[in-house]
């Protein structure tokens, strides 16, 4: 199994220079390909097209030569992985778009062999040589231990960062016999997770605070000097990229308080859990509805997703997908009738045959936990209380929904 740890880097001048040249090599190469698919996507064939790139290069296009040779041919296989992904969300292959030097977002990647870690006498940081470059100071050493596969170099508005991919074990943690057997987990739009026993997992409250930031921070920004539209002869202000600059650190912050908020919950469930039960959402179906899509902006529900499974294989957990068209939040988690209409705003689940009244994302999560098909014990008050300490420690806002909601009623 590969690892990557990404790690902020320092480079000076020369190497920022160097590094900037790379992306500007990776995004051409990228741009070359897409223009190719454009003309002819019917016969595309990514492994003709990369012979056909080295055949021209030593004519059209020597610069690639100044820059390793990853740096080239690393944007085929990213071009490969794109339509893939495209063709698995069943989208348009116009959905690519052509790079630009202007993107917030810039990378390439190069091999193991051609990269090196040094480490020197008296200095308590580690260095990573790239070919034709100095050796950049790491900001922090690698967490695991393994063989070094690769790099990929990555700017992120004006931050570099590395991401070094090791190969390590398929499982480095085994499973606990202390663990619980298993969980279903709801992602909901009104709380971010619900899960089976009864908790209620929010997002930080500081994501709210940090998007009201970012609307008055914009709201300042287009008010500066720049060009409206194309033919507009006024030039960027220094104030417009002040502000600029304001505004994409707001965006970083944000972008690591989900990231931080969605590690450490998906670290505490693998760790305290044998098997796991998340349903399969359709984003797409779902983005349709307004109100919807703006609460799905804040959730990064596919990504939750992802660090799941990645980390339940580290962990030695079990991740089980539920289908698509499960009726989870339909049926009663008691007796199993399964109501044929429920809207978005009832949020409360009534059986009217056997009278259960329970919140409705807990009811989701109690029948996505039956499917693991096996007899799981219940937990303990203690139990109970330590994985809400396990919560609390890592500053996560959990609450339990009241018993008066959960119990049976008798009609």
């Amino acid at each position: 199994m590969i690892l990557s740890q990404k790690i902020r880097i320092y480079p000076n001048n020369k190497q920022r220079t160097f590094i900037e040249k790379s992306f500007g090599v990776a995004r051409f190469t990228y741009n070359w390909i897409l223009e190719q698919y454009n003309k002819n996507s019917i016969d595309f064939d990514i492994y003709k097209l990369k012979k056909k790139f080295n055949a021209l290069k030593k004519v059209e296009f020597p610069f690639v030569y100044e820059m390793s040779k990853y740096v080239s041919q690393e944007p085929f296989m990213d071009f490969k992985d794109s339509l893939r992904s495209i063709k698995s969300f069943k989208m348009n292959g116009n959905m690519l778009h052509f790079k630009s030097k202007k993107d917030t977002f810039q990378s390439f990647y190069i091999g193991g062999d051609q990269m090196k870690m040094i480490k020197k006498e008296g200095v308590d940081k580690d260095y990573i040589k790239l070919p034709k470059m100095l050796p950049i100071k790491l900001n922090e050493h690698i967490r695991f231990a393994g063989h070094i596969t690769g790099c990929r170099i990555t700017r992120k508005f004006d931050k570099y960062y590395v991401s070094i991919n090791v190969e390590v074990d398929e499982t480095i943690k085994s499973i606990n016999n202390d663990n619980y057997d298993a969980i279903g987990l709801d992602l909901g739009i009104k709380n971010n997770i619900a899960l089976s026993n009864g908790l209620i997992v929010n997002y930080p409250e500081s994501i709210n605070k940090q998007i009201s930031k970012i609307i008055k921070t914009q709201k300042v920004l287009s008010r500066k000097v720049h060009p409206r539209t194309k033919d507009d002869p006024k030039i960027f202000s220094k104030n417009y990229f002040k502000q600029k600059r304001k505004l994409d650190n707001q965006l970083e912050r944000l972008d690591n308080i989900k990231r931080d908020f969605e590690h450490k919950v998906s670290y505490i469930l693998t760790n305290s859990y044998r098997y796991i039960c998340i349903e399969d959402l359709s984003i797409q179906k779902m983005k349709g509805d307004r109100n919807v899509a703006r609460r799905l902006q804040k959730l990064g529900l596919y990504r939750f997703r992802k660090e799941l499974e990645y980390k339940s294989q580290l962990y030695g957990c079990q991740i089980i997908i539920a289908d698509k068209y499960y009726p989870s939040s339909k049926t009663c988690s008691f007796c199993g009738n399964k109501v044929e209409i429920l809207k978005l705003n009832t949020r409360t689940y009534k059986c009217f045959k056997c009278g259960l009244v329970i919140d409705r994302d807990i009811n989701a999560a109690i029948n996505l936990k039956n499917l693991v098909g096996r007899v799981t014990s219940e937990l303990t008050p203690l139990d109970f209380n330590i994985l809400i300490k396990k919560f609390k420690t890592s500053n996560i806002d959990v609450f339990k929904i009241e018993e008066g909601k959960q119990q049976k009623a008798c009609l």
